[in-house]
């Protein structure tokens, strides 16, 4: 009788592990991992790098539209659109979701930036709320990628060079599409390496950017190429 007893809790415990699972489906998480040329980043450090040394205290970007992909089929979006992600901000580097359970990928595919149609919407709340510093005028829109920071290189006072980079009306939309093949993984880890964007930039001649143009779309362009998926 007792065995049976075991037996039917053993039972039991199973199906409800069965039901949430088909409940709750699959916990797919998306981290993003700051990098200074393969080394660990830390905010308002010193790095050193040739004949140049740098130090970063801001940097901030928008994540939108996560899509899975199976081969080049469409399989699931990500319910929450807009995700800010701030360095300053530890736990904003984590992007969670819940999935479809038997949902299965091998690509994934997001923007650096905010859409056209939600620029037009103007001040709106949440990782959109003007608050967070990522926010213009109406007229010019959202910031998708902010950084700033000192450099030995840049002639500007106190060596700041400070590059705010948006806009989304043509011919400087600065909206950046990126796509990566990944494994069939519930963690994603995406590294992206802050040395490899200064690298493509030449501090001592250009140190500011602040309004839309053609060069942020330029830098926007860079931005994108900073990501990479860690197999």
């Amino acid at each position: 009788m007792i065995k049976q007893e075991i037996i039917m809790k053993v039972v039991i415990v199973a199906v409800l592990l069965c039901l949430q699972g088909l409940l709750y489906g699959r916990e797919i998480s998306l981290r993003f991992n700051p990098i200074f040329g393969g080394r660990p980043f830390e905010m308002g450090r010193w790095f050193h790098s040739g004949d140049d040394s740098v130090k970063i205290s801001a940097l901030k970007f928008y994540v939108t539209n996560i899509m899975f992909y199976q081969n080049n089929d469409p399989v699931d979006i990500v319910v929450k659109k807009h995700h800010l992600v701030d360095l300053d901000n530890p736990g904003s580097l984590l992007l969670e979701a819940t999935r479809e359970k038997n949902m299965r990928f091998n690509r994934i595919s997001f923007c650096i930036g905010v859409d056209s149609l939600t620029n037009m919407q103007g001040v709106q709340t949440g990782d959109l709320d003007p608050t967070n510093g990522m926010y213009w005028t109406w007229q010019s829109g959202f910031i998708n990628f902010k950084i700033e920071g000192q450099s030995n290189k840049c002639p500007a006072r106190n060596n700041e060079f400070i590059f705010h980079i948006g806009g989304y009306q043509y011919p400087n939309n600065t909206l950046q599409p990126v796509s990566f093949e990944i494994g069939d993984s519930n963690s994603i880890i995406m590294d992206m390496d802050i040395l490899q964007l200064l690298n493509q930039l030449q501090l001592s001649t250009l140190f500011h950017i602040m309004s839309p143009g053609s060069k942020a779309v330029e830098m926007a362009q860079k931005v994108s190429t900073i990501f990479k998926v860690r197999i």
